[in-house]
Order: C-alpha cells, then sequence, then structure tokens
C-alpha cells in the first residue's frame, strides 16, 4: 500500500516545497496540490517543488478539459514535468461539484471529454508529431519537440461505472473517491473490462482511493473537523453511504445534505436535524478520524483494502499539516 497526501488548496509554492520535503523524509509517495476555486492554481503552487527535482512524485488534482483546453493543460503539465525531473503526475475529472456551482457550467458528455483530454496529454507527451480526432476535443499537427523528461502519469478521478471502464481504458491509475471497502469489487469489476478491451490491456493500472484524513494530537478537535468537512465526503451520495447506512437512512441523508453543507460553510460541527448516531456511523466509515491510538486500526483497514486489490491511499490533510505528515510518517507507514 503506497501512501499519498493530498494538501489543502491553495497553499503558496514555496510552502508547498517545504512541506514536500517532510513528505519525503517521512515516506510519502506522492504528494498532490489540489484545486478549489478560488485558490491558488496547483500546477503553479507546484513550481517550487518541482524546481528541487524531488525523489517524491507530485501531481495535481483535479484537472479538468471543461476548465483548461487538453492542450493547454498538456503543456502545462509537461513544462512542469521537464522541470521536476520526470516526477509528475495529474487527476483528470469531469468538473467537480465546487466548480459548477461557481461558474454555473454543466458539464456535456462528461466520460467522452475526459477520454479526449487523457488521449491528448499522452499523445502530447510522446514527442512525436500528433492528429487526434476525438468525440469532443482534436488535436491536429502537433509535435512537443521539447521534451526531456519521461511521460507523468495520468490517473482519472472515477467512482461512476462509465468513467471507470473508460479510466481502465485508457489511464494510468484511477483515483477513486470515498469508496467504502464493501464496494471495491463492483469498481474493480468496471475497471478490468475498461482495462481488457483497450491498448493498455496487460500493463499494470494503478488503484488510488481518496480518504479524509482526520487524526490528531487532540482526538476531539478531529472529530470536529471531519463532521464540517463531512459534505464532501463523496458529496453523501447513496451510493456512497448504502453500504453501511441501508437504504432508508442513506435516503435520509441524501435529503439533508444542505445541513451538511451549511456545518462546511459556517465552520461548525453541529448538523441541524440528523440523529447524532447517523453522524458518528458516516465519521467511521467515510473518514479516518480520531487520535494517534487510532492509527493501527486505520492501518488494519488499509490493508483489507490492499487484499481488495487498492495499492496506494491518497489522505486529504487538513488543518496542521506538519502534524499530519509526521504521523502518517512515524506511525501509520510502519504500520502498513
Amino acid at each position: 500500500m503506497r501512501v499519498q497526501i493530498f494538501l489543502e488548496a491553495g497553499i503558496p509554492p514555496a510552502r508547498v516545497a517545504e512541506l514536500g520535503a517532510l513528505a519525503e523524509q517521512a515516506g510519502i509517495q506522492t504528494l498532490w496540490a489540489s484545486s478549489f476555486p478560488g485558490k491558488r492554481e496547483p500546477l503553479l503552487c507546484l513550481s517550487a517543488l518541482a524546481a528541487n527535482r524531488p525523489a517524491i512524485r507530485i501531481g495535481a488534482v483535479p484537472l479538468s478539459p471543461y476548465e483548461t483546453h487538453p492542450l493547454k493543460m498538456a503543456e502545462g503539465l509537461l513544462t512542469l514535468n521537464e522541470m521536476s525531473g520526470g516526477r509528475m503526475a495529474a487527476t483528470i475529472g469531469g468538473m467537480g461539484h465546487s466548480v459548477m456551482r461557481v461558474t454555473g457550467l454543466t458539464p456535456d458528455r462528461r466520460v467522452s471529454a475526459v477520454r479526449d483530454c487523457v488521449q491528448i496529454i499522452r499523445a502530447a507527451a510522446s514527442g512525436d508529431m500528433q492528429d487526434y480526432h476525438g468525440k469532443v476535443y482534436t488535436l491536429q499537427n502537433y509535435q512537443a519537440d521539447w521534451l526531456t523528461a519521461p511521460p507523468p502519469l495520468l490517473y482519472v478521478g472515477a467512482n461512476g461505472p462509465q468513467m471507470l471502464r473508460m479510466a481502465g481504458n485508457v489511464a494510468d491509475g484511477v483515483m477513486l473517491s470515498d469508496v467504502p471497502l464493501e464496494l471495491m469489487g463492483e469498481v474493480h469489476g468496471h475497471m478490468r473490462r475498461g482495462r481488457d478491451d483497450g491498448e493498455l490491456h496487460g500493463k499494470p493500472l494503478r488503484v488510488a482511493n481518496f480518504f479524509a484524513w482526520h487524526i490528531k494530537e487532540d482526538k476531539a478537535a478531529a472529530v470536529a473537523e471531519a463532521r464540517m468537512e463531512m459534505i464532501w465526503r463523496g458529496l453523501l451520495q447513496p451510493w456512497h453511504t448504502i453500504p453501511f447506512l441501508g437504504e432508508d437512512d442513506a435516503a435520509f441523508i441524501d435529503s439533508k445534505r444542505d445541513a451538511f453543507l451549511q456545518a462546511f460553510l459556517q465552520r461548525t460541527p453541529d448538523i441541524d436535524d440528523v440523529p447524532e448516531h447517523l453522524i458518528e456511523k458516516l465519521v467511521d466509515h467515510l473518514t479516518f478520524t480520531g487520535g494517534p491510538d487510532d492509527i493501527d486500526a486505520v492501518a488494519e483497514k488499509l490493508n483489507e483494502f490492499a487484499g481488495a486489490g487498492l495499492d496506494e491511499v491518497t489522505l486529504k490533510i487538513h488543518g496542521d499539516a506538519e502534524e499530519a505528515i509526521r504521523l502518517i510518517g512515524e506511525r501509520l507507514i510502519p504500520a502498513l
């Protein structure tokens, strides 16, 4: 099980470089800079770390062809990949709900657009003359003849069946989000079908699962933080919650998503009109939350995920980044 970390959005480049050095020393495999409306641009936030030629892999997530044309996305990513000595990765997604809420845009033909984006970046990274004719995007008479580094790793952010099959078909890896253990067999089935039907058949497919890391020296503060951030755990959609809540309670939680959103926006752990026992189940099943003494239990759960075919865990860290990196390096990685 390879351990990755996912930084909060908008951390300045110099600070990202500091945290990257700490993460590298801790034995963390990949550091992801995240994108969110109103925050600093993630590729630029990685620039100082990339210039240091780190041993740790660095990546940006999520990048969307609805926000940036795949050609310009490719050139930014490949430039940073060259700076880093070929250590870059990117996770390509359709469009996050946060971006849709701010821009009013609705992505059309999402699976086709993400497929085209991955294929265009891969084509550009070859350094050869390219003509690509996709369903949404095209690339004609294009060549990046300046490349010196091996291509970046390309993940697709996916949970749904069509996106999972497409990701298995064209990507180096798949980044799941908040997928419970009970659903791993289902998602692997979709990914395998895509891999078996594509040009990458027989090549390894990295499978990562994004989880919120709310482990702190102060356990009460960790629980409060997990409750504030709960709206982002699979957006509390029933597909994520039915395995441990059942259909009726999952439908109830789905109907209360605005209460969870208000808790996030108001930065409060109090979630109106939702029973405590349901909130506790959400925290227990959709996050890693607690104090240092809970890390061994987290490792046990991750070993179960490994048995179900998970290669990488991507931990979203909050608050005190140094504390989170220290606990992951000193306690979680050795336990794994």
